[in-house]
């Protein structure tokens, strides 16, 4: 699924996170979530940046995670591009950002290498984000980002695992429990 993600087209890629971010603020309504973590995207993941933007005229603060030991992250206030390069070159807030209770999270945006119309996510294999995930107050509203490549029948689950609120490709919207929404 890693190769999937990477072999989607760069001429795809932009207009997948304008259709992505689209469907992320159609998801949220007229909810516009006061603290939102954001992640640094790998090359070959769906990029988050323009519904960061979007999120932050809306008046959202953002934060991003941070590495701070094996399997651990820590949240910090940061824009996107005091970003640097942390933790596998994955995009991490420079020392000296404010740090984010996870309380003052109501939203999440999270990658995954494959996600399935349950919202079930495959991440790369370290449990940072299904720790970060299981922690987070049950308020925080959770959306996996990716593109139609990276949805399959059925991803392995494991006890630990969280299933998301919901999951925005370029084409669709897909809610825990409810049926898939197609969007032209």
């Amino acid at each position: 699924m890693r190769e999937v993600r990477a072999s989607v087209p760069e001429s795809h890629r932009r207009e997948a996170a304008i259709r992505v971010a689209a469907g992320v603020l159609l998801q949220l309504g007229t909810e516009v979530p006061g603290g939102v973590l954001a992640y640094g995207a790998m090359p070959e993941e769906l990029d988050p940046s323009l519904v960061v933007r979007m999120l932050r005229e809306s008046g959202a603060r953002v934060a991003y995670p941070r590495v701070c030991g094996p399997g651990e992250l820590t949240l910090h206030w940061a824009e996107l591009e005091d970003l640097r390069p942390g933790c596998c070159g994955i995009g991490e807030p420079p020392a000296g950002c404010p740090e984010v209770a996870l309380s003052e999270i109501d939203l999440v945006l999270v990658p995954g290498v494959a996600f399935d119309e349950s919202c079930h996510r495959l991440g790369m294999g370290g449990g940072f984000y299904d720790r970060l995930l299981a922690a987070l107050a049950q308020s925080a509203t959770t959306i996996g980002l990716a593109f139609d490549e990276q949805i399959v029948e059925l991803v392995p689950r494991e006890e630990h695992d969280v299933t998301l609120d919901a999951v925005v490709t370029p084409s669709r919207i897909l809610r825990r429990g409810e049926p898939p929404t197609y969007r032209p």
